[in-house]
């Protein structure tokens, strides 16, 4: 029987349905990879290199292939690149297996180390969620469209603990149409998806930044400086990550890419295990000025110290990421890869102060522009600088950098527009 999916208090209860279905998921998803983390990798050494971290990664994605191969049999990498391509092909009946597979997958590779996010398996077990509510009530493929965008949004909402980001991920990548009721959906959901979320954890964040003084206008070069230095670092991060999935999708065998894969990334953590998981303790502790924790267990403490072995460190870990994501997504792990750009942008804001400091005698405020610098790279690799504005600053709940958060995405995702432009022309 056909339901009044037009009916404004009909559509606000399937949001709040959706909403709190995602949330659930999402809770659960983080529930489960802290605590395949807590049984793998809590007796990894941080004093010195561990080479437990060379095999464990592999381990999860040699697992996961498994899993996607003969259990669920069908590919669960990219969800978010999944989901585009089923609504430019509208193909909106997603099948209920996928409401829980990606969250099974994700936590086998991020519960042994992946480094990467858990944003785009959460996006597409939304969607399925919501593709699949919405064929229970009969919906139009428009309508239908809409619930898909609707749990995407919940999942994103919910594991970065940003409603206003849930909503831009919808209307940013996944172009949904923009009407009253539609733009209403997806708030809606975000919001309860966020709340539900937050109250199973405690309102507790995965981020916390203290405030430092109000942003002085003064230093508004030195942001744009810091957008131009993350958009070229965007241009090399999305090279690079295009460049091994390409690499890895033209190795046939699935035993030999997992393998290949797994340890590329179990190497790039034996040498930084800061990169290992999401890496929001490591960000925390960038952020907020007492970057020590970048270096330990790395090799690098054997022959560094100070200030020296720090910014190396940075330095090294910040062309590493992106190796290391290509290897927890593309080899056959199934991670997101907005996340990675949030790590990747502490580290980027923490150099550029860093050595702005050390070499032009200036006085920036490390912390804030390694804050500032996570919009920067998320605005320019992943191209949503309005997500990546909002997903910030929600996270951090730290609204009174918006200004300098937003000049810096704005800078860093026109480089990185125009100079993949140029690069193309030039291929």
């Amino acid at each position: 029987m056909p339901y009044n999916y037009r009916s404004k208090t009909f559509i606000l209860l399937l949001a709040i349905t959706i909403g709190i279905s995602t949330g659930l998921v999402a809770w659960l998803l983080k529930l489960a990879i802290s605590s395949l983390a807590n049984v793998f990798l809590t007796h990894i050494h941080d004093a010195k290199p561990d080479w437990w971290l060379l095999i464990t990664p592999a381990v999860g994605i040699i697992l996961t292939g498994i899993f996607s191969r003969y259990i669920v049999r069908e590919n669960l990498e990219h969800g978010t690149a999944q989901l585009k391509r089923n609504l430019r092909k509208r193909l909106y009946k997603i099948r209920r297996n996928r409401c829980i597979s990606p969250l099974i997958g994700c936590s086998l590779t991020l519960g042994f180390g992946g480094s990467a996010g858990a944003e785009g398996p959460i996006a597409s077990a939304g969607a399925a969620i919501g593709s699949n509510i919405g064929q229970y009530v009969h919906a139009d493929n428009d309508t239908l469209k809409t619930f898909i965008g609707c749990g995407a949004s919940g999942g994103i909402a919910a594991i970065f603990a940003a409603p206003i980001g849930g909503l831009m991920f919808s209307l940013e990548l996944l172009r949904i149409n923009l009407n009253v009721n539609s733009v209403l959906m997806l708030f809606v959901t975000s919001l309860t998806s966020y709340l539900t979320i937050s109250a199973l954890t405690g309102f507790s964040t995965d981020l916390s930044f203290t405030a430092y003084p109000d942003f002085e206008i003064h230093a508004i070069p030195m942001v744009i400086l810091l957008g131009l230095f993350c958009g070229a670092y965007s241009i090399y991060y999305t090279s690079v990550t295009s460049y091994m999935d390409a690499a890895y999708s033209r190795i046939r065998n699935p035993w030999i890419r997992n393998l290949s894969g797994g340890l590329m990334l179990g190497a790039t953590l034996l040498m930084f295990p800061s990169m290992y998981g999401t890496g929001y303790p490591i960000i925390t502790d960038v952020i907020n000025e007492h970057p020590e924790s970048l270096a330990k267990g790395s090799p690098l403490m054997e022959i560094l110290s100070g200030d020296k072995l720090l910014i190396i460190a940075a330095i090294c870990i910040l062309l590493c990421k992106c190796w290391a994501v290509s290897a927890s997504n593309s080899s056959g792990g199934v991670a997101g890869d907005f996340a990675p750009t949030i790590f990747a942008g502490s580290m980027a804001g923490f150099i550029f102060a860093t050595m702005s400091n050390q070499c032009l005698n200036m006085h920036l405020h490390v912390g804030a522009f390694s804050y500032i610098g996570m919009a920067g790279v998320m605005a320019g690799a992943i191209q949503a600088p309005l997500m990546a504005i909002f997903i910030i600053l929600e996270m951090t709940q730290s609204y009174h950098f918006a200004l300098p958060l937003t000049i810096c995405a704005i800078v860093s995702y026109i480089t990185t527009r125009y100079g993949q432009h140029i690069l193309k022309k030039k291929a």
